[in-house]
């Protein structure tokens, strides 16, 4: 008797640990594995690419026969297929919109069967804490499905790997390993998330892409047209200071962020100012710490708000100006920061004169050091230092990547990595307006200038012809990228 009940309890526990086999293959039918080969783009050599490389994630069924999936599944993507869980033939896919930004993207088939058999996933809403969640996908290390499950531990803003952008994130103490990239999140027959980072030297931490995320990406592909996420383009500090909510009038019942900076070329420029107080944004109460209530016991981050709205958009924003309430409506246009986030071009752009290579400087760029925060500091001082405050109303800042060895540039092989200033003297706000106050030539020599004050001197005595022959000598195709050559024109 005692074996048998030891039996039980063993069977019992089975039970409960294990889904059913009818659960587990409504999923799987919804579920590909998604194969892309990739041709990256060499953003320290712009001219050239890294090479062939292959690499596979997972991705879901959703409505319209199309497949959801990680921008960073697919991202330089030269040719896509797609699998079924169950099936050994594999799909040609192509891709119909991508969002680098949210790190989604949607995939479609021509072939009609490939979705045969198929229930599209439907959309759940924002899970709770605690609340069990299954992640389904084709991590590495087996060719099967595999489905984990895990528990909503934390729902906040979050730094996405992909792009550097914070957005909303929810985190699991499920595993999301290489492979899961892209596989559906489910709670209650519905899709609440896509899988999407894990966490590095932590076990057990995964983030998932939540529903609103996702629907504002479907959204905003709606009209065939990618706007991105709106921001205000603020930099705001709390109000927890008593002297400080003293000094700006701020009242007892008054929460309130206090707006330190103003971004250039934002939404918010002309509108908001530095030591204004924001109380409210489309009617929603701004706490002190900078945040509102989310929902039960949950608190985000202002830039939640804005986040969730569309680009052109106008939000009420409730201010206390000299201790005065004002409501200031803004319209949400696109704005980009001065260092853009990755694939903001399209293609890398790059001009080489005299053997010397220089680009924008970009997260496309940043990401070569793997992570960003690794790169030169003088980069860094633009995408997180004061220099991304962008005080000087550049539109880009300009980098020299490199030189190309040659006579006419002897002295400055071993330059690399540095942030032009001026050209002979004159300052510029873009990448073409450098272009063409190059390609002048104007006087004898050309000078370029660091944000160091180091400065660089060319002859221009026929340097157009010993750019050619570098170019040459280094199987670099053209001294200009696509983009560059129409300003030439």
């Amino acid at each position: 008797m005692k074996k048998i009940i030891v039996m039980l309890w063993v069977l019992a526990s089975i039970i409960v640990y294990v889904p059913s086999a009818g659960w587990a293959a409504d999923f799987r039918d919804s579920v590909v594995k998604v194969f892309t080969t990739a041709n990256p783009l060499d953003y320290v050599r712009p001219w050239q690419s890294k090479g062939i490389e292959s690499k596979s994630g997972s991705g879901c069924i959703i409505k319209g026969n199309r497949i959801l999936t990680n921008a960073h599944v697919i991202s330089d993507q030269t040719f896509i297929q797609v699998k079924k869980y169950n099936s050994p033939k594999k799909y040609t896919a192509r891709l119909f919109a991508v969002a680098h930004q949210c790190d989604l993207a949607i995939l479609e088939v021509d072939n009609p069967e490939f979705f045969k058999d198929t229930l599209p996933l439907e959309l759940g809403g924002l899970p709770s804490l605690q609340d069990t969640v299954h992640v389904i996908g084709f991590p590495e290390g087996g060719d099967k499905v595999s489905i984990t499950q895990g528990v909503v531990s934390r729902i906040e803003m979050t730094q996405y790997s992909h792009s550097l952008m914070t957005l909303l994130a929810v985190q699991i103490d499920a595993a999301i390993n290489p492979g899961n990239s892209g596989g559906p999140v489910i709670k209650d027959d519905k899709l609440i998330g896509i899988a999407m980072q894990g966490m590095q030297n932590a076990q057990n931490i995964g983030y998932i892409i939540p529903v609103p995320v996702i629907q504002h990406f479907l959204k905003d592909v709606n009209d065939g047209q990618l706007d991105g996420f709106p921001q205000l383009g603020i930099q705001f500090a709390d109000t927890e200071s008593r002297s400080l909510r003293k000094y700006y009038k701020v009242s007892e019942n008054q929460g309130g962020a206090l707006v330190v900076n103003v971004l250039p070329f934002s939404p918010s420029e002309g509108k908001l100012y530095p030591d204004d107080v924001v109380l409210s944004i489309d009617g929603v109460d701004i706490g002190e710490d900078g945040t509102y209530a989310f929902r039960q016991d949950e608190r985000l981050y202002l830039s939640e708000i804005v986040l969730e709205k569309m680009i052109g958009d106008t939000v009420k924003v409730r201010v206390l100006r000299n201790g005065k309430e004002q409501i200031i409506p803004i319209k949400l246009t696109s704005f980009r920061p001065l260092v853009p986030y990755p694939f903001a071009y399209g293609k890398a752009q790059y001009y080489i004169f005299g053997g010397l290579a220089f680009t924008v400087l970009t997260t496309d760029l940043l990401m070569n050091w793997n992570n960003p925060y690794q790169a030169p500091e003088n980069f860094i001082y633009y995408f997180l230092g004061k220099g991304s405050l962008n005080k000087e109303r550049k539109k880009e800042r300009v980098v020299l990547l490199g030189v190309l060895p040659d006579d006419v540039n002897i002295g400055y092989h071993t330059d690399h990595m540095e942030v032009i200033e001026k050209v002979n003297g004159h300052d510029f706000s873009s990448f073409e307006e450098f272009v063409k106050l190059v390609n002048k030539k104007e006087g004898p020599f050309t000078v370029f200038e660091t944000d160091g004050e180091y400065k660089m001197i060319l002859d221009n005595n026929g340097i157009d012809k010993a750019n050619e022959e570098i170019l040459k000598r280094n199987s670099v195709p053209a001294a200009y990228s696509e983009e560059v050559a129409k300003w030439m024109k």
